[in-house]
């Protein structure tokens, strides 16, 4: 219930402690299972079934709604980050700006644009289930980028995150991710989804070493990532 509250709409808002928080990263997977049912079972069950662009529509919709466009606020953000060449103190403070420049802009085009693409082939080839397992595969890579990488000094609440990254969270949770993505979308698309979110992680890790460490925008960042990576590599 934690992770739930604080990553979708599904929980009660309350005060956690720093413990609490820390140990979501152990129920990631969990959130991306329940996200992923939430958000594809209306089309799953017929839902406008004649119409796939509105299906598309939909479920891009339903996944920012039900997470509160979460990690396209941290995916935005990086990519503002990165595309000012800025380093340092200067890049934090862009990455922390509530407005969103040119960078982030694009950003959010081409991540929304390419969710809505990639859902709507799948919907019209009917394989729904691939978007089951998108927002396990963003969410589990992000789990695997907090035990790799270092928080900043200034960041509180990304350190805390981080800190649950442990090693097993990581193992477990890459191996349910695996088992889930063979099941739901074959050995050769779950195998493709790895080694892109490997080639995406060592970009984001360059980065972070570049600026001092990573906090929860790179964690939002990876979850977008995630998702559009599982999708894409279905159609390779």
């Amino acid at each position: 219930m934690t992770a739930l509250s604080f990553m979708t709409r599904l929980g009660f808002a309350r005060l956690y402690s720093n413990e609490e928080i820390a140990a979501t990263m152990r129920q990631f997977y969990a959130v991306g299972l329940t996200v992923g049912i939430l958000v594809t079972l209306p089309f799953a069950l017929g839902a406008f079934s004649r119409h796939p662009w509105i299906q598309a529509w939909l479920w891009v919709f339903l996944s920012i709604w039900i997470t509160r466009a979460l990690h396209w606020d941290g995916w935005a953000d990086i990519w503002d980050g990165w595309g000012s060449c800025a380093q340092g103190e200067r890049f934090w403070q862009i990455v922390k700006d509530s407005n969103v420049g040119a960078f982030g802009a694009i950003a959010m085009v081409i991540g929304i644009l390419g969710q809505t693409l990639l859902a709507h082939e799948l919907f019209q080839l009917g394989h729904w289930q691939v978007l089951i397992f998108a927002p396990i595969a963003g969410r589990v890579a992000a789990v695997t980028i907090g035990g790799l990488g270092e928080a900043p000094e200034a960041s509180r609440q990304g350190r805390l995150f981080l800190q649950g990254a442990t090693n097993s969270t990581i193992l477990v949770q890459t191996l349910l991710a695996a088992i889930t993505g063979i099941l739901l979308c074959g050995i050769l698309p779950t195998l493709y989804t790895t080694l892109l979110c490997i080639c995406m992680l060592w970009s984001y890790l360059r980065v972070a070493k570049v600026q001092g460490g990573i906090n929860g925008d790179f964690l939002g960042a990876t979850v977008i990532g995630g998702e559009l990576i599982a999708m894409l590599a279905y159609f390779i």
